[in-house]
């Protein structure tokens, strides 16, 4: 499916607010709902859009304190199978296999950074992760993709 600037822009913005109609949409990018509802759900089909979703206050639910881990597998020919046992843990947001010294950046949050050592003494060494170096995340934004950054 080719991803013109149109398409763009309605990532863009959808990516900003999912719930946005296609009229609003269409209002903004001078175009008819059609139009935009058919890009969308073409969009859909092909798999570039794949979900809507709502995006959470995690300090809302006690959640403060958000981190990265980054870490090794015990075995590095368990990789793949170590990542999928991270995505099961609850606190577990994202987990990226990366290139570098450490192979592994989770993102994870917890009440306390207290509370986050115990989730890594009790949940992710077991399943064989190893050299564990926990980053402070001192703020984050919303994760979006800009228009222009889209190939």
């Amino acid at each position: 499916m080719k991803i013109d600037n149109i398409n763009k822009h309605i990532l863009f913005i959808l990516q900003n607010d999912a719930r946005i109609t296609y009229k609003e949409i269409a209002a903004e990018l001078k175009r008819s709902e059609t139009t935009i509802r058919d890009r969308i759900k073409a969009m859909e089909r092909a798999g570039i859009i794949q979900g809507y979703t709502a995006l959470i206050d995690k300090t809302a639910l006690g959640l403060n304190f958000f981190s990265m881990i980054l870490a090794n597998p015990v075995l590095s020919s368990e990789l793949d199978t170590i990542t999928e046992k991270v995505k099961k843990i609850k606190n577990v947001l994202r987990v990226y296999q990366i290139s570098g010294n450490k192979r592994l950046a989770i993102f994870m949050v917890a009440p306390s950074y207290k509370e986050l050592k115990e989730i890594i003494r009790l949940q992710l060494i077991p399943i064989g992760l190893k050299d564990e170096e926990i980053v402070s995340v001192l703020e984050a934004d919303r994760e979006f993709i800009s228009p222009l950054e889209i190939p």
